[in-house]
């Protein structure tokens, strides 16, 4: 027990019984009092796992007493699906949620809730491998082994039955090399069925109607192409020169800071005008703030200011700034309208794209006319604005009666050629930046049939490597729009910092994930901190404490990575919100976990413990680092216990989100923000409402957890075949306890269509390959020659089983097969809703409304509404306005807060 985590002094036992052993046996009778692996593991279960299974315990209990805390889904309208109208009972829930089949949980939970199922399915079958395996690896390596013998200094169960306890070239490890060959040769069937399974999915999900499958977003637009109009033509002319309507919708982004700043303080006043309205018509009380000259600035208004009642005010506010957004939005899509240009710009368009030409080259006539009026041709993309200021038809009127009514033509020509210098400056203001409105190199392009949008997405539309560059979107609400349009060199740029940082960041987490690791040895860690002796040696409680706390610190700070990787993402300029749920995150999660945890805190480590013997004798340097890598097991053993069981049974007790929205309800009534329905089910002041329910991040949770428990299962299960079991456990217990999580709590948010499983199921082969070539080394530093190089077909065969399937399977997951879209287009045919759908779905949020009024009573009002028109009467009548109490409340505090919280 005050040992428990003291892995290092077993290590430190085998260096010296295998340096001093011929010498000095006598050394080892004090060596084998030192902690053993079968201790270490003991304690743990004795520990976590029943820390793991009271909160179970408790959670089965709670479950049916507490609906809206353990089925969300039920109790939450918006939420609601049929397979969670029913919750069960007691213990039936657990075989309930396995006859809903993936299907069902696709549709209704997300690809990636049912992936991640998938996936940790998987390792339960693959540990159910490694447990037959252990049938018959376990009595092979007791009882052919050295067993407890002094000469070799193994006296622990758990060694007993690993690699560990085999001696030199023994003809034992044949079995180890054929229960290699069945656990891999395993591993690589399950994965090729799961991507028949995955396949067929992810095609279901392309096939459904979803804004995303009908949609490619364009980046590194040429000039040429950079409007709305332009764009259309494009596409009808490369899949149909007739029919215009296969282009659904086109969404060019424009750079509007002015207006988002605009529509930003426009959703800053709503939530304060709600309230103020709310607590008027609940509790008849008449709000007051200070007025200071700039609401944007909170420094002035701590320095105080003239009381006013705050709904008239507020609203007045919300007017001015509903029409100055309508103004700009109708000022931007005039300017739009401009770029769309002639039929003749429209031809020059398509000829320069489609047949490799330049635009507007005819004549040194009209560049002579562009410049005359401030617009040149090869610096703008507007280059028909000004030509479309000046009609050829008015021209030509002008040439024609400029013989015989001469005063009333050079009228005519001063007026369209000062017509015409206003629109070029305008036009030059846009391209310059200086106004909203400047288009981006990016576009959105809405396809009404998922055949062309597929062929687009896969097409190469232009000679240069990164223009017009097609992909698939993310969903709307998803966008980043600050990164929409940005520039290849600078999103080139930032994947290299985001590398260079995260490899750097590798290097220098080794020095604190090093320090955490070391507090498990007391020992040395009395000798780096002298004043813990005394008490160590005084009480044997302090002394567990700090072995015990050791991997508990390790995990929580290893919980801080993410949020590190996640700022080196955002360097990336990604178009997807950046989250703990992208793949991009969970790539380098998953690589970052796999580096520190096995080749520098495992095998670096090992070799580095292992130099102290080999410097005594060198002769035994094979043999020491052969015993000291499977030794390893029980280390990480504890590692995935504590990171996963400790875990599981707090997501399924619920704690945190209890005791959140607990102390929300609290906040809230203290500062009166609970006075509708809505009021009481948001999430307020950073605070989480159970009706509000944060979405589960997939990406940390496969990156930094499930594949660690699976690196270790590949590595170790041959070599240490009882770590089978305790994967078996832990992989059990995590499919138990998400399909209950998401079939009745998480809320479909930020589903990435299963792009985390092709990710993982990448770095899955990866992992295999790397666990092949480390068995084969420690085989062949155990002096087994052959049973190593019988290894090497199996290597070969994985490394061409990656090969094979990064071909065309990964590809095959990207689209949709032409038989299949062309079955969804003959489904969709004449259905004037799907061009509903897509129509603005990709619209700038800021340009979507013009107008935008408070919801109060939990009924939303227009920005003119009667609602309004009361709030202002009650504002102009002062004193006649007031509560029969004459109360008038000063809301000062809480309105700072929700100035804050937005």
């Amino acid at each position: 027990m005050d040992r428990l985590f003291d892995y290092t002094s077993h290590f430190n036992r085998l260096l010296e019984t295998s340096t001093n052993s011929t010498d000095n046996s006598g050394d080892n009778t004090t060596a084998t009092t030192e902690t053993t692996q079968t201790e270490i593991l003991q304690t743990t279960c004795q520990i976590y796992v029943s820390i793991y299974m009271i909160l179970f315990i408790l959670f089965i209990f709670l479950r049916p007493k507490f609906p809206r805390l353990y089925n969300i889904k039920q109790s939450n309208e918006k939420l609601n699906t049929p397979i969670a109208q029913e919750s069960y009972g007691h213990l039936a829930w657990i075989f309930k949620t396995f006859q809903f089949n993936y299907d069902e949980i696709a549709s209704q939970c997300g690809m990636d809730a049912v992936t991640t199922i998938r996936l940790l399915e998987l390792g339960v079958k693959l540990s159910c491998v490694a447990v037959v395996n252990s049938i018959y690896l376990m009595p092979i390596y007791k009882f052919t082994g050295v067993g407890g013998s002094e000469e070799e200094g193994i006296s622990d169960p758990v060694m007993e039955v690993s690699l560990s306890n085999l001696s030199q070239g023994s003809n034992s490890i044949y079995a180890t090399t054929m229960a290699a060959y069945i656990f891999f040769g395993s591993a690589m069937y399950l994965i090729a069925n799961d991507f028949s399974w995955f396949i067929s999915l992810r095609h279901k999900f392309l096939s459904q109607r979803r804004v995303q499958n009908y949609t490619i977003y364009l980046s590194g637009l040429p000039k040429e192409l950079q409007s709305n109009h332009a764009i259309r033509e494009y596409f009808t002319h490369c899949f149909s020169h007739h029919d215009s309507d296969i282009v659904a919708d086109v969404q060019l982004a424009v750079k509007i800071p002015k207006l988002e700043k605009k529509v930003g303080k426009r959703d800053k006043i709503l939530p304060k005008l709600e309230h103020a309205i709310n607590l008027r018509d609940v509790k008849g009380k008449i709000p007051e703030h200070r007025k200071v000259p700039n609401l944007d600035n909170p420094k002035l208004m701590l320095c105080g200011g003239e009381k006013v009642e705050s709904i008239p005010e507020w609203m007045e506010e919300l007017e001015e700034l509903n029409d100055e957004i309508g103004r700009e939005i109708d000022r931007i899509e005039e300017l739009q309208e401009q770029r769309r240009g002639g039929d003749d710009g429209e031809d020059d368009v398509v000829k320069s794209l489609v047949l490799d030409k330049k635009v507007g080259s005819s004549s040194n006539e009209e560049d002579d006319e562009d410049v005359e009026v401030g617009v040149s041709k090869e610096t703008t993309p507007l280059q028909n604005t000004t030509r479309s200021s000046v009609p050829t038809s008015v021209s030509g009127t002008v040439n024609l009666l400029s013989g015989t009514i001469t005063g009333t033509a050079n009228l005519m020509s001063d007026t369209v050629v000062s017509g015409a210098t206003m629109g070029a400056t305008m036009v030059k203001s846009i391209i310059t930046g200086s106004e909203d409105g400047a288009p981006r190199n990016a576009a959105f392009v809405s396809f009404s049939s998922v055949t062309y949008a597929n062929l687009a997405r896969q097409a190469v539309h232009n000679k240069e490597a990164w223009s017009c560059v097609a992909m698939e979107p993310p969903l709307p609400e998803l966008v980043n729009w600050r990164n929409v349009g940005k520039s290849n060199h600078s999103r080139q740029g930032g994947e290299l910092l985001s590398s260079v940082l995260t490899f750097l960041l590798c290097i220098t987490w080794t020095v604190p994930v090093g320090f955490f690791a070391s507090l498990g040895n007391v020992s040395r860690l009395t000798e780096v901190l002298p004043f813990l002796a005394e008490p160590v040696q005084k009480y044997d409680w302090f002394s567990a404490l700090l072995a015990q706390l050791a991997p508990l610190i390790l995990v929580a700070f290893v919980t801080l990575l993410p949020h590190f990787l996640l700022l080196f993402s955002k360097l990336e300029g990604l178009i997807e919100v950046e989250s703990m749920q992208h793949h991009s995150l969970m790539s380098k999660l998953a690589s970052f976990t796999i580096i520190q945890t096995f080749f520098i805190s495992t095998i670096a480590s090992t070799l580095f413990r292992s130099l102290q013997g080999i410097v005594r004798n060198p002769a035994s340097a094979f043999r020491i680092v052969a015993e000291a890598l499977p030794a390893q097991a029980a280390y990480l053993i504890q590692i995935i216990i504590i990171q996963n069981l400790l875990s599981m049974g707090l997501e399924l007790l619920r704690l945190t989100p209890g005791v959140t929205d607990l102390l929300r309800r609290i906040v809230a009534k203290m500062l009166g923000h609970n006075l509708t329905e809505k009021e009481r089910n948001e999430t307020f002041l950073g605070l989480r409402s159970l009706d509000d329910p944060l979405e589960f991040y997939f990406g940390r949770e496969l990156g930094q957890k499930t594949v660690l428990i699976q690196m270790v299962m590949f590595v170790y299960v041959c070599m240490s075949p009882i770590t089978s079991y305790f994967t078996l456990f832990v992989f059990t217990a995590l499919v138990i306890g998400f399909r209950n999580q998401f079939i009745y709590i998480y809320p479909i948010a930020n589903d990435s269509g299963g792009k985390l499983w092709i990710s993982f199921t990448k770095i899955s082969i990866v992992c295999m390959i790397v666990a092949e070539l480390i068995l084969f080394a420690v085989i062949l530093l155990k002096g087994a020659l052959i049973p190593a190089f019988l290894l090497l077909p199996l290597i070969a065969a994985s490394i061409m089983f990656d090969a094979y399937f990064k071909k065309r399977h990964f590809t095959i997951t990207k689209f949709l097969p032409v038989g299949e879209c062309a079955l969804v287009d003959s489904q969709n045919e004449g259905d004037e809703s799907l061009k509903e759908l897509l129509k603005g779905s990709y619209l700038q949020p800021a340009l979507k409304e013009r107008t935008k009024g408070v919801s109060t009573n939990d009924n939303p009002t227009s920005g003119k509404s009667e609602e309004i028109d009361h709030a202002l009467a009650i504002g102009g009548t002062g004193e006649q306005s007031r509560s029969s109490s004459g109360e008038i409340v000063d809301d000062d505090i809480f309105y700072q807060a929700v100035d804050e919280e937005t």
